[in-house]
């Protein structure tokens, strides 16, 4: 491909998947997108598909379902779209890599299938924050890259724990929305989400409640409220997510890496990376780039 393409395009592109292993009722595939051109673009999946970004987001990734209404939401480096659900994504250019999980919709217990999950569910299909889904797609991709004698009977048992960890990330996204009187509204959560993904320093709690035009307190409590989880551990997850990503480019030192994501020295960034990733910071590049 020359130049920026549709996203279709690239989608029917034999070239797309890089490494692809099958199971019953899921293939885990790696893909590599090329540079694509900025685009709005409305789907319905065939199969159910899980995803996690291996490279930086697309910037102004946002999207929608049908069912949930008028407003975008942004998208996180993981997210599940669906069978049968029809979508709206949009985006600006930019290449990217993943690895997916597509099921067959069988395959899936029925709380996971499209037409059981409310407004509030497919909302947080968009951005998944679950530590353990995240580290099972990572150690997919490594055995999809890289496979041994026992990736197959490993692949399994990955796919089996995140079926069962999607399965209670959906239901504690119902009973949050069930309580919930108020909260963050959508544009709040992305002018949050903008910042602390920008380049530099990560922002203060003091300067993300300014942006969202409330007092620290406040703030700190209808966050927790919104979205299930504090505003230190929204930012620590992005901070570990963006490291993440500049340890798969491969081409960046780890000092470097620590001093972009806040840390005051490459043996601090090591230790919380470790305690965060359950590895440490060279292991990870190791396993996601040999």
């Amino acid at each position: 491909m020359s130049g920026p393409v549709l996203i279709a395009d690239a989608r029917r592109d034999p070239r797309l998947v890089r490494a692809a292993l099958p199971l019953p009722g899921v293939v885990i595939e790696v893909c590599t997108f090329p540079p694509i051109a900025p685009q709005t673009v409305t789907v319905v999946e065939p199969k159910t598909i899980l995803s996690l970004g291996l490279s930086p987001l697309l910037p102004q990734s946002e999207g929608r379902f049908d069912r949930v209404g008028a407003r975008f939401a942004r998208f996180g480096s993981l997210s599940l779209r669906p069978a049968g659900i029809p979508s709206e994504a949009r985006f600006a250019g930019g290449a990217f890599e993943t690895v997916r999980c597509r099921f067959d919709t069988a395959a899936l217990p029925p709380a996971l299938r499209g037409d059981a999950l409310d407004e509030a569910q497919l909302a947080a299909c968009f951005d998944i924050h679950m530590r353990s889904i995240e580290d099972a797609m990572l150690r997919l991709a490594e055995e999809v890259v890289h496979p041994r004698d026992d990736s197959v009977a490993l692949a399994r048992a990955l796919v089996a724990a995140i079926v069962l960890d999607l399965a209670r990330y959906l239901s504690e996204a119902k009973r949050l929305a069930a309580r919930r009187r108020g909260g963050l509204t959508p544009r709040q959560l992305r002018r949050c989400a903008a910042r602390v993904e920008e380049d530099g320093p990560l922002p203060s709690i003091d300067e993300l409640a300014a942006l969202c035009g409330l007092s620290r307190f406040h703030f700190m409590r209808t966050f927790r409220d919104t979205t299930g989880e504090s505003v230190g551990g929204f930012v620590q997850r992005a901070r570990m997510a963006r490291a993440k990503t500049m340890l798969a480019q491969g081409d960046i030192s780890i000092a470097a890496i620590a001093e972009a994501v806040g840390y005051g020295s490459a043996a601090a960034f090591s230790v919380a990376f470790h305690r965060s990733v359950g590895r440490p910071p060279g292991a990870f590049r190791v396993a996601i780039t040999r």
